[in-house]
């Protein structure tokens, strides 16, 4: 549910905005972070890289914390696991414990088995083609909770990651077309006033 004053924030993750308090500027707004800024504790976290949702859910951040996630559906476990290990990649899994369910997701070169809990936080979204960051506004925009939006760190080409150093964030590099998916997005929502800071 969105906040009082109507303002959302869309954290990118550009180093511009290391050392912004945006609770502090924006007191009462809902944010909404990508990918490794779950480590702030955003209100909602986007996320639609495969290998950052597995990272993400091993930390147990999903247990208290509301997530989207790309194609988040879970199997009954024996049979998750089976399918996995007959896709013929290397299966990287999390703790079973007790857990009776998983979701299978995967790249080129890995299956990842994510051994998931009954009571989470995660929502699954539609796949679709764009950046966790394009799809973290887009899910904004869509809620109907925003008249304006603050994208805060979406430096773009060349500039370096607040996380880029991290696990998750290996090959991480930003795309020319993610300025472009953003712009687009932002143009189908014209009652709604964005910012870039």
């Amino acid at each position: 549910m969105a906040k009082a004053d109507n303002i959302g924030i869309i954290l990118g993750n550009g180093e511009s905005r290391q050392g912004l308090d945006y609770r502090k500027k924006f007191p009462g707004a809902f944010v909404y972070g990508c990918n490794g800024a779950y480590r702030e504790e955003p209100d909602a976290l986007v996320c639609t890289d495969v290998y950052m949702q597995h990272l993400i859910y091993k930390e147990g951040y999903c247990k208290d914390h509301l997530c989207y996630f790309s194609e988040w559906e879970t199997l009954p476990g024996d049979e998750g696991y089976m399918l996995a290990k007959q896709l013929g990649k290397p299966v990287i899994a999390n703790e079973r414990n007790e857990r009776l369910t998983c979701v299978v997701s995967g790249t080129e070169e890995f299956t990842y088995v994510t051994w998931t809990d009954d009571k989470d936080m995660v929502r699954s979204m539609p796949e679709m083609q764009i950046s966790s960051g394009s799809r973290a506004l887009l899910r904004a925009c869509e809620s109907g909770w925003f008249k304006e939006i603050y994208c805060i760190g979406f430096d773009g080409m060349n500039a370096k990651n607040l996380y880029e150093d991290t696990k998750g964030y290996e090959r991480s590099e930003p795309r020319s077309h993610w300025v472009q998916e953003r712009e687009t997005i932002k143009q189908q929502f014209p009652n709604i006033t964005f910012y870039d800071l």
